[in-house]
């Protein structure tokens, strides 16, 4: 539909991001989602090609599965430090993602089970590395992202 193409901006203020809502989005190349935004649902910007700019908000706790799959357009984003978990292959194929900062890098493991309360820990300070991580996967698939309160 016309929409979906045109569209280039989103700004998202409260509630969740339902699964599907942006779902192959050409057009959109810039997104923010607000304070008061809590998740980002399963394959919520997946195949949204162009898009470039992610900003994720103070109130985000989970990113769903597939949530950023094959954004190939986006290059860097930094996961808010409310972001509590990351779901599987939640930024998989985002190809020229280079770049991904943790506002608060510790306590952070992947595991291959959903919903496991330990797995590997991980140092995310290095945001070449991040996005590596993130981009292909720390395992071969099925990575789930979890952080463990300080």
């Amino acid at each position: 539909t016309p929409y979906e193409s045109n569209l280039k901006s989103v700004v998202i203020t409260s509630g969740d991001i339902s699964y599907y809502t942006f779902d192959g989005w050409s057009g959109l190349t810039n997104v923010v989602i607000g304070d008061g935004v809590t998740s980002i649902g399963n394959s919520a910007f997946s195949y949204c090609s162009n898009l470039t700019s992610v900003t994720i908000g103070n109130g985000v706790t989970s990113i769903g599965d597939y949530a950023f799959y094959c954004c190939t357009g986006l290059t860097s984003i930094t996961i808010s430090d409310s972001v509590t978990s990351i779901g599987e292959d939640a930024f998989h194929n985002c190809t020229n993602l280079t770049s991904v900062i943790f506002e608060d890098p510790d306590g952070w493991y992947v595991t291959q089970t959903e919903g496991a309360i330990s797995g590997t820990k991980l140092t995310l300070t290095n945001p070449s590395q991040n996005a590596t991580y993130l981009r292909d996967g720390f395992y071969y698939f099925g990575d789930y992202w979890y952080k463990k309160a300080n």
